[in-house]
């Protein structure tokens, strides 16, 4: 009996199992660039959030999300600019995490 390989069609006896065609040959391949660093998808406000660093919460106007699935909070730097690439809190020695702030001050 012949069957359908990705070698072709090839001739298989009956009652032997050697050759078995999965549904990788109607799906592409998952595509990683394993040699490229992951690319920024969306730059999307801080809002409330800060990047807690040592004792301090530093204020973060930005979250970073990568085309990987990662996100990072993004601070300001020394000169006080944003640099999406080099701005990462989670870089910062110190740094233990985010917290949400909310301001209980009313004028």
């Amino acid at each position: 009996m012949p069957i359908n390989t990705t070698d072709g069609p090839r001739e298989v006896p009956r009652g032997t199992r050697s050759h078995v065609n999965t549904s990788s040959l109607l799906e592409p391949p998952d595509l990683v660039y394993e040699d490229e660093p992951a690319e920024i998808l969306a730059v999307l406000p801080g809002g409330s959030w800060c990047a807690l660093v040592g004792d301090e919460a530093v204020p973060m106007p930005l979250w970073v999300a990568l085309d990987d699935g990662s996100v990072y909070g993004v601070i300001l730097g020394e000169d006080g600019r944003i640099d999406l690439t080099d701005g990462n809190a989670e870089e910062c020695s110190g740094f233990s995490g985010y917290v949400q702030t909310t301001n209980t001050d009313k004028e």
